[in-house]
C-alpha cells in the first residue's frame, strides 16, 4: 500500500515520531500483550494507543495460550478497536517489557492481512527519548466493519505437519527456537510441570535475549543480528520452522530474519514447546 513512511518493519522511536507528525494516513499505536499488562499500560503509552488484548484477540478455545484465533474472530476484534484496513499500525511492548508481544502481534496482523504493520524498536527509548507519552485510559477508536481475509496456511505449520518433517530426517527445513537456553538444552526445569526441558531433534537455539540489547531491551543492530545468526548456523539456504515456549517470541525471530535480508520460508509453530512436548513421542525430544 503507498503512502507508508517507513522503509522496513522495525520503526525507531524518531522515525515514528516524524512520521505520526507528517503522514497524511492514519497512523495507530498499538499496545500489545496479555489482558493482566493494561494497567501498566495504562500507566504510560503512546498518545491515541489502543489494546491488542492477545487473551481476546487468540483462540480461547485452545488449551494453549495465545493461540491464533480464527479469521472471522480476529476481524471482529478489529473492528471493535476502531482500526480500518488501511491504517498504519505500530506495533509496541509495555515499558517494562522492552520488546516481547509486539512481534507477534504484527505478524499476526500481517498474517490476516493488514498490510501496513510496524514494530517500534522500542517504548523504553521511545519514552527515554523524551517522546510524547500519556496516562489514562487506552484510546477506544469508532468500531468499523474491518473485512475478513482467509490467510495463507503455508505462513504456520501444524505439529502433524512438524513432526512428518522429523519422521523423513534429513529434510529441508531447518528449526530454529527462540526459548531460554536451559530449557532449550533441557538443563533448567520448566514453570509448568507437564512441561518437559528439551528440545527438537536438530534444532538450533537463538533465545529472544540474544536479539535484544541487554539494557533497552531494544533489538540489536541489524549487522549485529546478521552476525547472530550465521554464528547460531542459519545456512539461509534452507526453509525454516519457528518455535518457542508458545508461539510468541518465534515471531521475533521471524522479524529479525526478514530485517537482516533472510529471504528463506518460514513457518512458524504456533503450538511450540507447549504443545510439542505434550503430543510428541519420547525420541522427539532432545536432550543435550
Amino acid at each position: 500500500m503507498s503512502n507508508d513512511p517507513f522503509p522496513a518493519i522495525l520503526v525507531s522511536p524518531e522515525e515514528f515520531h516524524t512520521a505520526i507528525q507528517s503522514t497524511t494516513r492514519r497512523i495507530i499505536p498499538v499496545a500489545a500483550g496479555r489482558g493482566a499488562l493494561r494497567p501498566s499500560l495504562e500507566e504510560q503509552h503512546i498518545p491515541g494507543s489502543v489494546f491488542f488484548n492477545m487473551d481476546v484477540i487468540a483462540d480461547t478455545t485452545s488449551p494453549y495460550p495465545q493461540m491464533l484465533p480464527t479469521a472471522t474472530h480476529f476481524a471482529s476484534c478489529m473492528g471493535k478497536l476502531g482500526v480500518q484496513p488501511d491504517d498504519i499500525l505500530v506495533v509496541y511492548d509495555a515499558v517494562e517489557i522492552g520488546m516481547y508481544s509486539a512481534p507477534r502481534v504484527a505478524w499476526t496482523c500481517r498474517f490476516f492481512g493488514h498490510e501496513s504493520v510496524h514494530v517500534l524498536n522500542n517504548f523504553r527509548l521511545y519514552a527515554e527519548q523524551g517522546y510524547p507519552v500519556e496516562k489514562g485510559e487506552l484510546s477506544q477508536l469508532p468500531g468499523t466493519l474491518y473485512p475478513v481475509y482467509e490467510p495463507d496456511a503455508k505462513q504456520v505449520i501444524t505439529f502433524e505437519e512438524l513432526r512428518n518433517i522429523f519422521h523423513h530426517l534429513p529434510s529441508n527445513y531447518q528449526v530454529i527456537d527462540a526459548r531460554i537456553p536451559g530449557r532449550f538444552a533441557g538443563t533448567q526445569d520448566e514453570a509448568d510441570p507437564v512441561l518437559r526441558s528439551g528440545h527438537m531433534p536438530s534444532a538450533i537455539n537463538i533465545p529472544l535475549a540474544a536479539m535484544l540489547n541487554a539494557g533497552s531491551k531494544a533489538f540489536l543492530p541489524l549487522p549485529e543480528l546478521k552476525r547472530l545468526f550465521e554464528k547460531a548456523g542459519v545456512d539461509g539456504k534452507s526453509s525454516v520452522v519457528l518455535t518457542c515456549n508458545s508461539g510468541v517470541t518465534a515471531a521475533a525471530l521471524d522479524l529479525a530474519l526478514q530485517e537482516t535480508g533472510y529471504d528463506m520460508d518460514r513457518r512458524l509453530y504456533d503450538g511450540s514447546w507447549m504443545e510439542w512436548t505434550r503430543r510428541a513421542e519420547d525420541y522427539l525430544i532432545m536432550v543435550d
